[in-house]
């Protein structure tokens, strides 16, 4: 009787897990039922802007809804991503960023909100390629005849980055730091001011995305002297790293990836992540990405929490160490 009562109740659990196991399948079928809304804090025409909407042509066409891009720039990407903190966690409205989202708060401390803990990551979709270029009329050929022309001539090295804070900012002082050089950091409002004054020698350096300067590599008008990363692109596979040279601190680039509010269902977070991470392995959405200097991405959401963590953390230390801030 007892052994009957028993196995009467292992199968009701055993029919209430397959339950709950249907339910989530019917859940994350269920989704999306509408339209998705992705929200770049950004300006079109970037290379965050251009993926992000490769990619959601591409989830349109998975998901069977339409799928939205709208840029909403401003404060310093604050406007937009923080439009995406307020919203539902249903996931029908979410976020395409970039590097400057784990910083920001350490740069605004009235950043209304936290870009690690109101925001759940999806997945980290692609990692651009960053160069060190000078003009074709720079004396320098190669990086480490620049680091001694700079020495002998016991001067300072003019270079471009998009905005004190950024990544491209820190780059530089992390540069001349460990190579023993004086930087003189020369900021803008964005890579395609510092590369029209690359191009008029109004500037003797920049760091700039591979997207960016590629064009102007092949037609020979600026010249790439090193490139962030511990590989070798497979874009510019002539460029040395700068962990060859002797910078291991330059041994990463940054990301662009989409991350929800705080609070959507995980079912949802890991529905867009395997469908995107499935995306990017095409050949043709590799190649496209590639052609722009752009490798696709793999972080899903555990690691690329992991990710923005570790560059809240380094973003401290290279505040601190070069005394940064936005004035």
């Amino acid at each position: 009787m007892l052994a009957r009562f028993l196995n009467a109740r292992f199968l009701s659990v055993l029919c209430c897990l397959a339950l709950v196991v249907s339910a989530g399948k019917a859940l994350s079928q269920d989704w999306p039922t509408r339209s998705v809304r992705f929200i770049l804090p950004s300006p079109p025409a970037s290379s965050p802007d251009r993926i992000t909407r490769l990619l959601a042509d591409q989830l349109s066409k998975r998901w069977g809804q339409p799928v939205v891009v709208e840029n909403r720039p401003g404060g310093t990407t604050r406007i937009g991503t923080d439009a995406v903190a307020k919203s539902a966690p249903d996931g029908y409205t979410l976020l395409s960023t970039f590097g400057t989202h784990s910083t920001v708060k350490l740069l605004y401390p009235d950043t209304p909100y936290d870009p690690i803990a109101d925001f759940a990551p999806i997945v980290q979709y692609a990692a651009p390629e960053v160069i060190f270029v000078v003009p074709a009329s720079s004396p320098y050929k190669t990086f480490k005849e620049l680091v001694e022309g700079i020495k002998k001539d016991n001067r300072a090295l003019e270079y471009a980055h998009f905005g004190n804070g950024s990544s491209f900012h820190f780059y530089g002082l992390v540069m001349g730091k460990d190579t023993g050089i004086t930087v003189l950091p020369v900021p803008y409002k964005g890579e395609a001011l510092q590369m029209t004054d690359l191009l008029g020698n109004h500037v003797e350096s920049s760091f700039n995305s591979v997207g960016t300067a590629l064009p102007h590599l092949k037609d020979g008008k600026i010249r790439a002297l090193a490139i962030l990363g511990t590989e070798r692109s497979k874009t510019l596979p002539d460029v040395p790293t700068f962990p060859e040279l002797g910078v291991p601190r330059l041994s990463a680039a940054s990301w662009f990836g989409f991350l929800a509010p705080a609070g959507t269902p995980d079912h949802i977070v890991q529905k867009i992540a395997n469908d995107v991470r499935e995306i990017l392995a095409t050949p043709e959405v590799t190649k496209t990405l590639r052609d722009q200097g752009i490798e696709p991405g793999k972080a899903g959401p555990d690691e690329f929490q992991r990710v923005m963590e570790a560059e809240v953390k380094r973003g401290k230390e290279l505040i601190a160490e070069f005394d940064v801030s936005v004035n």
